[in-house]
């Protein structure tokens, strides 16, 4: 009953208006300071209850119906959380912040290398196939343009191979790659092509060099006055040198001029002395080339014919083996028997018959310094 006196004194919101309220009541006013003078010794033990433990007494059934205020002791500690959430969490946490380190440390995802394709995945082009040139020849000569009047780039030997990138207009001479760093030109019978039918024209043949000029003749001395003219007369007049030679003559015989030059000319080192000619004259068309006779050939330089060339002849059915290729005519000249006592040059030369008539076209040699052993092989058949 008394707590519930209290309480009711100290829930209104004034102490002050309940004293003035009750002040009519002296009895009443003695009893109310009693009770604040005893909270105030006891510390208000009476009011809020005793100990230490913060568990507030028990209230009787009938005071269900009345609010109760139940005060937090002193010195009580204030409610935890279990033992066991703060290291939960931080667990958590450090777990969240150890998966943001690794996150951010971890290397970028990275593409897996493409497969590099091998040569069965790759499809193969086929390459256009060069057509090539082989050497079928002990030895030729490579010259600067389709021609022997060409001089000299460098010599090839048997069983070389050369890429072929042209051919003359009338496919008689290949255009091939490369001797001594250029290109050249070889004799298309010394060297076999496959598929020669797709090599075209070049279209950078070089002109052919211009020979020398042969020696005017003096003037004549002035005579008397000439006599009448005389009635014209069918004449034999031969025809004008042929590729500048001056002794040549024309291609005599009713078989016109049919020597053509099938392999050379090929000339090597023979010290220099003296010019010595291989010559092999045949008819591809008997016998796989048979070996003919009473051929020769005049040799002229300078507009001088050195008759010696001319003199010998070939062997017929007689096939000797030199050192550049097969031969039945030898002959040879020194130095000092030649045009200026010298073995280098430019020379003509063409093929006489037995009745030393001119029986090919004329044809340019250049005999290069230290070289005087020429090769050259002709044939009479295929014109």
């Amino acid at each position: 009953m008394r707590r519930q006196v209290l309480y009711r004194v100290f829930a209104t919101p004034c102490l002050v208006s309940r004293l003035e309220r009750y002040s009519f009541r002296p009895k009443f006013v003695a009893l109310v300071l009693l009770l604040c003078s005893l909270l105030l010794v006891s510390g208000c033990s009476l009011l809020f209850g005793g100990g230490s433990s913060g568990t507030p007494t028990p209230e009787p059934d009938n005071r269900a119906l009345v609010p109760t205020f139940t005060p937090t002791s002193e010195g009580a500690a204030p409610p935890t959380a279990a033992p066991t959430a703060a290291p939960a969490a931080n667990e958590q946490v450090a777990t969240a912040a150890t998966a943001v380190s690794a996150a951010t440390e971890a290397p970028a995802p990275t593409q897996p290398p493409a497969q590099e394709a091998t040569a069965t995945d790759l499809p193969v082009p086929s390459p256009t196939q060069i057509p090539k040139a082989v050497v079928n020849a002990a030895s030729a000569n490579a010259r600067g343009g389709p021609g022997t009047e060409y001089s000299l780039v460098g010599e090839v030997t048997q069983g070389q191979s050369f890429d072929v990138i042209g051919k003359n207009q009338d496919g008689t001479w290949w255009q091939f790659c490369c001797v001594n760093g250029q290109q050249a030109w070889i004799f298309g019978e010394l060297v076999k092509v496959e598929d020669g039918s797709s090599v075209p024209v070049a279209n950078n043949i070089p002109a052919p060099p211009v020979a020398a000029a042969p020696p005017t003749q003096p003037p004549a001395a002035p005579t008397a006055a000439p006599a009448a003219p005389a009635e014209p007369q069918a004449t034999n007049t031969p025809a004008p040198p042929a590729g500048g030679a001056v002794n040549a003559g024309p291609c005599g015989g009713d078989d016109g001029c049919k020597f053509h030059i099938k392999g050379g000319p090929t000339c090597i080192a023979n010290g220099g002395g003296e010019l010595k000619l291989q010559l092999f004259f045949e008819h591809s068309g008997i016998d796989n080339g048979q070996p003919q006779g009473d051929y020769r050939v005049g040799v002229e330089r300078d507009g001088q014919l050195i008759t010696p060339f001319a003199d010998a002849k070939s062997i017929a059915k007689s096939k000797n083996q030199g050192q550049n290729g097969p031969y039945n005519y030898e002959a040879k000249v020194g130095t000092s028997n030649l045009p200026g006592g010298t073995l280098e040059g430019n020379y003509f030369y063409w093929v006489l018959d037995g009745n030393r008539e001119r029986d090919s076209d004329v044809f340019t040699l250049y005999v290069p310094p230290g070289q005087g052993e020429c090769w050259i092989d002709f044939d009479q058949a295929g014109h």
